[in-house]
């Protein structure tokens, strides 16, 4: 499901840089191979195949492989540290409703409407637009919703996912839109090659 593709493993760019270094060592590996090195299990390796997919950086499905754009992320940033890659994840990420739904929801509907809001009205928010699919598994008082609602959250705020773009900031026990700088989105490999070249 693009609405739940997560579970409970957040945007955690050391993450998917430690999953793509042991993956492309080991191009053959299952799952539960790939999630062994770093102490976890099977399902670790599943949800972050899925993040990895869903930002952009590599194809749906085992083995991994690179996505045009991947590929130059992975040529200039294998860390995946640098603003341009942090970009250009948040890109990806939000630009189709069918890859991520929640999170195109974020940046292209919720934020737009919401120069401040507390942590009760992005969950509202995603109660309203989520339910439709499911009223039991997202609608009021959904604990899926919950998950959802944190992970977003962290993703902006926490260093270990985007918050150094500082899309969004904390004042007062609320979220406000940030002012980033921001650059791309890149329409092709080439466009983001010229990106890195650059900086």
């Amino acid at each position: 499901m693009t609405v739940y593709f997560h579970g409970s493993f957040g945007l955690n760019r050391s993450n998917f840089a430690d999953m793509l270094a042991v993956a492309t060592q080991n191009p053959t590996w299952s799952d539960e191979e790939l999630a062994k090195p770093m102490g976890y299990g099977k399902p670790f390796a599943q949800k972050y195949r899925s993040w990895l997919h869903k930002v952009g950086i590599t194809e749906q499905g085992l083995p991994i492989k690179f996505t045009d754009k991947g590929s130059v992320v992975w040529q200039h940033d294998p860390k995946l540290t640098s603003p341009t890659t942090q970009w250009l994840i948040h890109h990806e990420l939000t630009a189709d409703p069918e890859r991520a739904e929640a999170w195109h929801f974020f940046a292209h509907e919720f934020l737009p409407e919401h120069e401040i809001f507390s942590t009760a009205d992005l969950l509202h928010g995603l109660t309203q637009k989520l339910r439709n699919h499911s009223e039991q598994h997202f609608g009021p008082g959904s604990k899926l919703n919950k998950t959802i609602c944190r992970k977003i959250i962290d993703a902006y705020m926490l260093d270990t996912g985007l918050g150094e773009l500082q899309i969004i900031v904390e004042e007062n026990g609320r979220f406000k839109r940030g002012k980033p700088t921001p650059f791309g989105p890149w329409k092709s490999a080439s466009e983001l090659e010229k990106s890195y070249s650059q900086r």
